[in-house]
């Protein structure tokens, strides 16, 4: 313990021995001295402070000043006056105790401070400023300080030991104006006032009117949770302070009420407020989760972040990053009964980049990305083979079942990272299981796993290597399948080893180049800025484009993927007439809003209430998938509007 702790320990016990908040400074330094020699060998830090010299202690009284602990002035007599705010402080928080008890004491003022006490001892402060802080818990003060509570309208200055709750101080407050509601003259009265001001709701005013005069024990709790009573409160302590703000001559309990009038005003706002934030954030919350239900199923934090209203306000604002955080944290780690919780994380396979999906959606997302997957990768390992069957050539995947396998796996590493992710990640077999045990009717179409494995990607992509090996031939001329002529014509255009070494190469460096293209046609962003409306709205859909399309993927493929979805009829020439017939409603469409359209308004929200409408139409409300249906006019439109 430092020697300024000890003679501000002392400094208080002798305030209170003396009964009094004034101490004179000689009569202090003689109970020091006495102290010292008494217990000095226990607190070696005391032994300055044995010898008659007054320097040691008058250094730690200046000390204690200037830290606003004590005060200290020079008397008439010239002797050195010590004001102990500490025993001020505990005598108010005894006083505040003994109005918790009795409301019709008045709350302490500035005025009822000693003469003798310099008005510095009390650090003042607006009674809005300082109380707002403590309602939301920011602030936290010392135990031993005085504050004045500087009132509006020219009310005293309440004294405010830091000792004491601001919960206390309401509470108090409320517990006035309920004994002033007490009475028959003013119960009846106001009751009557507010009945008036709100016709047709009568019973909802007296139970608010009844409850806060009968229930003091829940009037601090019912504020706070007021929801649409916020209004009956205002009404009611506009009424009092409308009224007692007519008296001319105020009495100590006028004053009073009119204090805890403004201080139950002050809470009143600042819960009102906060309830309305907090109405705010859940909305915006559970919009947040109506996004992360829709398509494309998975985002990342960054795409999180970019979510808005369907006023086009982003949700970042409506709810704090922390909210955010405590969210994704909430939906990614709770679960009942043993069960996956409802949002799940997951790492794509080109990245670290950490990415959320709905529990329910990962089925649906994995058939879509089978689907889409599947026509990309016929395409493109078609056209592989076929090259290589014109230099007379082949691969081991062509004819063994196994290396066709790893085959397909590299390609989908490349070609659908996501769906390489999603199935080897750790909770599928847990979500199918669950789907399932659900009974799900989606889930029963679904079949990824075999005897507790997943399936062959053959199996899952449903390409058979034989289909694919017939397809590239069938491309081939006839030479090349004809026993006889084939050897012979091989003999001549058949490439050397060398040569076919080099275009080999040259195909792998082509299918780098190609993925090269895509990705920087998906990250493509546009910073032109025009006035022109087309420019605008041209720049608007790109930016639109990069926001919606998932990572890895195109617009066009996109778009395939979902025209898959909900286009299933068996019959192709039927399929491509529907689809033709949905594009030209579309353009129709697009041709009659685009005038009125802009690249400002040209927003995820703008688009999508665009679908919404056309999808709600009757030539295509008989289209049994509705979101499928609606997200792939939204990328539609986009299309259009990119191509302008």
């Amino acid at each position: 313990m430092s020697s300024e702790t000890s003679i501000y320990t002392l400094l208080k016990s002798f305030s209170v021995h003396q009964n009094s908040a004034t101490v004179l400074l000689n009569d202090f330094q003689d109970y020091v001295r006495r102290y010292a020699q008494k217990h000095a060998n226990e607190q070696t830090e005391l032994i300055p402070f044995m010898g008659q010299s007054t320097e040691p202690l008058v250094n730690e009284i200046a000390l204690l000043s200037t830290s606003k602990k004590i005060s200290s002035t020079i008397d008439k007599s010239g002797n050195e006056v010590i004001f102990v705010i500490p025993f001020i402080v505990n005598k108010l928080a005894a006083k505040y105790k003994e109005i918790a008890n009795n409301p019709t004491i008045p709350f302490p003022l500035s005025t009822d401070l000693s003469k003798k006490i310099p008005q510095d001892v009390v650090q003042k402060q607006a009674v809005a400023d300082f109380l707002t802080p403590l309602f939301e818990g920011k602030t936290t003060y010392d135990e031993e300080t005085l504050f004045g509570l500087v009132m509006p309208r020219e009310m005293p200055v309440i004294l405010f030991p830091s000792s004491i709750s601001v919960n206390l101080l309401l509470d108090i407050s409320m517990n006035k104006i309920r004994t002033m509601l007490h009475k028959d003259e003013y119960h009846d009265y106001f009751l009557k006032k507010l009945k008036i001001s709100n016709p047709g709701k009568e019973i909802s005013v007296k139970n608010f009117f009844t409850q806060f005069v009968t229930k003091p024990v829940d009037a601090l709790e019912t504020l706070k949770n007021s929801g649409d009573a916020f209004y009956f409160w205002s009404q009611l302590c506009f009424f009092i302070r409308q009224d007692y703000e007519k008296v001319k001559d105020y009495t100590a309990e006028d004053i009073a009420i009119l204090q805890s009038v403004i201080i139950t005003e002050i809470a009143i706002s600042f819960f009102k407020n906060k309830s309305q934030q907090n109405a705010q954030r859940q909305a915006a919350l559970k919009t947040l989760e109506n996004h992360l239900s829709k398509p494309p199923y998975y985002f990342d934090h960054a795409t999180i972040l970019k979510f808005t209203d369907s006023k086009g306000v982003p949700l970042i604002g409506q709810y704090s990053e922390e909210d955010l955080s405590a969210f994704l944290k909430e939906k990614t780690t709770k679960s009942e009964n043993n069960e996956l919780p409802e949002l799940l994380t997951f790492k794509a396979y080109t990245s670290d980049q950490r990415f959320y999906i709905e529990k329910t959606k990962v089925l649906q997302l994995i058939v879509r990305l089978c689907s889409d997957a599947r026509e990309t990768l016929k395409d493109k390992i078609t056209k592989e083979w076929y090259e290589i069957y014109q230099d007379f050539d082949s691969v081991p995947e062509m004819s063994n079942q196994n290396s066709f396998e790893l085959k397909l796996e590299q390609e989908v590493k490349t070609v659908s990272p996501i769906l390489y992710a999603l199935l080897n990640s750790n909770f599928l077999s847990l979500v199918h299981y669950e789907a399932r045990m659900a009974h799900d009717p989606s889930a029963e179409k679904v079949v990824l796993f075999s005897d507790g494995k997943l399936l062959p990607y053959s199996e899952l992509l449903m390409l058979s290597r034989h289909e694919i090996v017939t397809d590239a031939r069938i491309l081939l001329p006839f030479w090349y399948t004809t026993p006889i002529i084939s050897w012979f014509v091989s003999l001549f255009l058949r490439p050397s080893k060398k040569d076919a070494q080099k275009r080999q190469a040259e195909r792998k460096r082509a299918a780098r180049e190609t993925k090269t293209d895509e990705y920087e046609n998906q990250t493509f962003k546009s910073t032109a800025k025009s006035g022109d409306r087309k420019k605008d709205l041209v720049n608007a859909a790109r930016a639109l484009e990069e926001k919606i399309i998932p990572q890895g993927s195109t617009l066009d493929r996109e778009l395939h993927s979902y025209e898959h979805q909900w286009n299933m009829l068996i019959n192709k020439k039927l399929a491509e007439d529907l689809t033709e017939d949905v594009n030209s409603l579309i353009r129709d469409y697009v041709r009659k809003t685009i005038r009125t359209l802009q690249g400002s308004s040209f927003t995820d929200e703008r688009v999508r209430g665009l679908a919404e409408s056309l999808a709600k139409t009757p030539s295509l409300q008989r289209i049994k998938d509705q979101e499928e249906l609606t997200m792939y006019i939204q990328l539609y439109i986009i299309k259009l509007v990119k191509n302008l």
